[in-house]
Order: structure tokens, then C-alpha cells, then sequence
């Protein structure tokens, strides 16, 4: 063999790149979802199961849940795709509640459609995990988070207060009086809130903690109106169709689980620092 075909063939040799040993699916698998990430989420979702079991904390005749907070946690520590498997969680538990007659509102819900009944609740319950993790990473690299925070509670706050104030009557004194002064606690409490928000720094899950109960609430509206549109005209009874979502099929509930969820924030904010503190 000539020397220079001798020469060709060893350079050929010494510059090709070795191959790469390719990484079996299993160990991608893990990589991709560490077990210590598997273990908090089956914590997570137990807790989940627990609360809405539970039913919640009893407030005169509303009930006080406590459930998205640990859907947020996760959704907020781990990533969208564990928020969103909490929250599928979530409308499972939901669902199986209705249909075992806990709730009698979603009882009626399935047994006029069932598979839209689990399509609604499932629906739900992701998107409640699901945005609140997408929130919480385009804001925390968004310098304006602060900004946005303010506008966008400030707002929802607005919107809520003249829901309300459409609904109460005024036919006595004291009950204008009462609203006034729940008003004033109200502003009150939000300013305290967004001045917590805007020191700590941590806007991001403040937001996040917000969009948790308006993506749950927004889908299940959303999926009544367009699957469930006669159930509902009968349950208003004649009244008018918004008013009734507003007031009968919201209401005061929605406010308060997202007032919840805002006050919750700080405890929040907390969890995730020590967490990521832990990590570092």
C-alpha cells in the first residue's frame, strides 16, 4: 500500500468523531422527571385529594377550599407538566364527588351529560395547574411583573366590587352602609397586599397564585355555557341568564377562592424561596 494512501487512511481514523453512546429510554425518562420531582408531586396530589374530600373550611354558608394552593405550589416549584398532572388530579376528585351525589349541582351536571361532565371537571382542574406555572415563568423574567401585578389586580378588584354592588340591594341603610365599609376593608387589605407583593420581589407568584382560580372558574363557565346552556336557563328560573352566572353560579364563592388564593400568596412566596433556597 503507498505511503500517501497509508497517510489518508490514518488521518481519516484519527479525525472521526467517536460515536456517542445512546442513552436508553428508560434513563431518558428519568432525567426527564427525577424521582424526588415524582415523589413531592404524589405528596402534592395527596394533599389535593385531602382538602377537596374535605370540603373545605366553613364560612356561614359558604365553605373556604384550601386545594389549589398545593396545585400552585407544584405548578410554580416543578413545572407545567406536574401542575398539570395536579390538576388533573383535581377535576378526577371533582368529578367522582359529583357523581357520588357530594356536590348536588355537578350531580345534575353528569347525569345530563356525563362525558362532558369529566370533560369539563378534567378540563378544568389542568388548566388550574397548568397557567399558573406558565405565569409564574414569563413573569419572573419580566421586569415590568410589578407593573402588571397592580394593573391587573386592581382591575379584577374593580370588576369584582361593581359585580357585587349590581347584586345587593339597597333598600336599607345599613346595607349600603355595610358595603361601603367592606369596600373600605377591602382596598385596604388589596394595598397592604400589593405593597407586600411589589417589596418581596415577588410578583411573579402573586400572579400566578391569581390566574390558578380564574383559569379553573373560566373553563367551567365557559364549558356550561356552550354543553349546558338548558340546565343553566332552567336552574336561573327566568332570570336573566348573566346575572345569574354572576351572581347565582359564581358569586361569592369565586371570590372568595380567589381571595383565598391572593391572601395565601405570601405563604407561597415562602414555600418557594425555601425551597429554591434548599436547592442552591
Amino acid at each position: 500500500m503507498p505511503e500517501r494512501q497509508k497517510e489518508k487512511i490514518m488521518t481519516e481514523t484519527l479525525t472521526q468523531t467517536p460515536q456517542q453512546p445512546q442513552t436508553p429510554p428508560a434513563a431518558k425518562l428519568k432525567k426527564k422527571f427525577p424521582l424526588k420531582n415524582l415523589v413531592f408531586t404524589a405528596l402534592l396530589a395527596a394533599i389535593v385529594i385531602v382538602l377537596q374530600i374535605a370540603g373545605g373550611i366553613p364560612a356561614g354558608p359558604f365553605n373556604i377550599t384550601l386545594t389549589l394552593v398545593p396545585i400552585v405550589v407544584g405548578a410554580i416549584l416543578l413545572g407545567w407538566q406536574y401542575g398539570l398532572a395536579l390538576g388533573v388530579v383535581f377535576g378526577v376528585v371533582v368529578s367522582i364527588l359529583s357523581i357520588t351525589g357530594r356536590d348536588a349541582g355537578g350531580l345534575m351536571v353528569f347525569q345530563a351529560d356525563p362525558v362532558m361532565g369529566w370533560t369539563i371537571c378534567i378540563l378544568k382542574g389542568a388548566a388550574a395547574g397548568f397557567f399558573p406555572a406558565l405565569i409564574y415563568r414569563g413573569f419572573s423574567r419580566f421586569k415590568f411583573a410589578p407593573h402588571f401585578f397592580v394593573a391587573f389586580s386592581g382591575v379584577f378588584l374593580f370588576l369584582g366590587g361593581y359585580a357585587v354592588a349590581s347584586l345587593v340591594s339597597f333598600d336599607a341603610a345599613w346595607k349600603t352602609a355595610l358595603l361601603v365599609l367592606g369596600a373600605c376593608v377591602v382596598a385596604a387589605g388589596y394595598m397592604l397586599l400589593a405593597y407586600r407583593a411589589l417589596k418581596s420581589g415577588n410578583t411573579a407568584v402573586y400572579l400566578a397564585a391569581m390566574i390558578s382560580p380564574i383559569a379553573n372558574t373560566g373553563i367551567f363557565i365557559i364549558g356550561m355555557l356552550i354543553f349546558y346552556r338548558s340546565l343553566l336557563e332552567t336552574w336561573a328560573g327566568g332570570t336573566e341568564l348573566a346575572i345569574f352566572v354572576i351572581g347565582g353560579l359564581i358569586g361569592v364563592n369565586f371570590l372568595i377562592e380567589f381571595t383565598v388564593a391572593v391572601l395565601l400568596s405570601p405563604a407561597i412566596a415562602a414555600i418557594v424561596k425555601a425551597v429554591k433556597k434548599e436547592k442552591e
